[in-house]
């Protein structure tokens, strides 16, 4: 057997024995599916920890990246290392979606989604997660595709905790049917005098708003099937951290307010993640959150308990570049402190790959938090059903069947049974049509003349299409 086929052999293993634990499903009190684990934690550790005990260096080390990709429409591959005599594609944990690498159509998008899992299996790779940042306002990439979603400090002024939870379950089908399983959302931080002006409207407001919102933020979009990112912990300033070096004059109390934030919204809504920010704290760290031992571990794992993944920002933002944190040394300090996530902005990786392998080779120390960051991305994974094969395909679509069965023909649904694209398509326009009339109903009276004319031109562009799922 080649190696290809081992690994694929040994992904699909994994999946059969562990998609039960981690898909049966339960009610909420808001009636939607949630994962329920149906055996042991001990027997999915065991199962999990003998499968990346299989795994090449490369490919354990390659689950810590987070990277961007070329096109908007297929596939492209741009880097490939060898194994056992075979070319293969250098495939990252996941890939990070700008905007543009969406296409103006939702057929468009979803090929090529489709082509990367595709890609992956082929070669017997473990399949990436797919992301992108849709907070809402104008950090949305799906903006130009998608049902209007306002910025947060909107949100919380216009509906209330329970109305966002609704608002952002449209837009958590609209992403999942187009094959999105990560959304960088939602921005948890709360607004004051010292970042209210690089936030620009992305924070929900005070604390007890950012609690609120945020909680029925992450259940909304998990409860979809989408995982969630909170962000930025530990905060900002007003120093934007793409072109500088935000740094935080901290106080103790400031300090409890932020972490008694994060552990209420951890505690009451289980985020799949966090992302850190690049800020630095003086009077507590001297290194950038997103690199600091202090902050990763000590803070978020031990003292908030969060057991989930913790994302790096972008090692490229000038935050760390002009500040003597090159990529290599914020690659190294990122695993160190606790990062299991890497994310990069570029397309390519191979270059911190293998410094990473030679790091392997000579310190055991750094392979272990590699082998810990790899269990929780794989556990990741399995839990919000990105690693999957060909035999669960059905039981997918009749997930996407269950939102729906209840509003069309018995004879259409056998049809979209047998028709993928058709199927994502009717869920992605019945719930951009659900969120189009909250948001006339609740936001458009307080747009902006920018704003009114951007919705009228994408109203324009929609006519005849995105209404034929009612």
């Amino acid at each position: 057997m080649t190696q290809k086929n081992m690994t694929k052999a040994l992904i699909c293993s994994l999946i059969l024995i562990l998609f039960p634990i981690f898909n049966g499903t339960s009610q909420d009190n808001k009636g939607e599916v949630q994962p329920e684990l149906t055996a042991s934690e001990d027997d999915s550790d065991k199962v999990i920890k003998a499968f990346i005990e299989k795994l090449s260096l490369e490919e354990k080390i390659s689950q810590l990246f987070l990277i961007n990709l070329e096109n908007d429409d297929k596939f492209l591959s741009v880097e490939y290392y060898e194994k056992d005599g075979e070319r293969k594609t250098l495939i990252p944990g996941g890939y990070i979606f700008f905007s543009y690498n969406i296409a103006d159509n939702i057929e468009q998008i979803m090929g090529f989604t489709d082509s990367i899992i595709k890609h992956a299996e082929n070669q017997g790779s473990i399949i990436p997660y797919l992301c992108v940042d849709a907070e809402g306002g104008y950090v949305n990439r799906l903006r130009t595709v998608a049902g209007p979603l306002a910025e947060n400090e909107r949100v919380s002024a216009c509906l209330t905790p329970e109305q966002s939870y609704e608002l952002y379950s449209y837009y958590a089908k609209q992403m999942n049917s187009l094959g999105f399983n990560l959304n960088l959302a939602p921005v948890s931080e709360i607004c004051s005098e010292k970042n209210k002006d690089f936030l620009n409207g992305r924070s929900y407001g005070v604390k007890d708003k950012v609690i609120d919102y945020s909680v029925n933020c992450v259940n909304a979009y998990q409860h979809n099937k989408v995982a969630a990112i909170l962000k930025h912990f530990p905060g900002n300033t007003n120093v934007d951290p793409h072109i500088g070096l935000p740094k935080i004059d901290m106080s103790q109390d400031e300090f409890l307010e932020i972490t008694q934030t994060f552990s209420e919204i951890i505690d009451r809504s289980k985020p799949a993640g966090i992302l850190m920010s690049h800020a630095v704290v003086p009077d507590f760290d001297s290194h950038p959150s997103c690199l600091s031992e202090y902050w990763v571990t000590e803070i978020l794992r031990e003292t908030l308990n969060y057991d989930g993944l913790i994302f790096s920002d972008d090692i490229f933002m000038g935050a760390l570049l002009q500040n003597g944190y090159s990529p290599e040394k914020a690659c190294r300090l990122a695993v160190e402190s606790g990062i299991n996530c890497i994310m990069i902005s570029q397309k390519t990786f191979k270059k911190w790959m293998n410094i990473f392998v030679k790091i392997c080779n000579d310190d055991a120390e750094f392979t272990k938090k590699i082998e810990e960051s790899l269990y929780r991305i794989i556990k990741f994974k399995l839990e919000y059903g990105v690693m999957t094969s060909e035999s669960l395909s059905s039981q997918k679509k009749n997930i996407y069947i269950n939102q729906i069965s209840e509003k069309i023909p018995f004879a259409e649904r056998e049809r979209l049974l047998n028709d993928d694209h058709g199927l994502r398509a009717y869920i992605f326009n019945l719930n951009k049509n659900n969120t189009k009339r909250m948001y006339y109903d609740y936001f458009y009276k307080t747009a902006d003349d920018d704003e009114k004319r951007f919705l009228n031109v994408r109203k324009s562009a929609d006519d005849g299409t995105a209404d034929e799922a009612e």
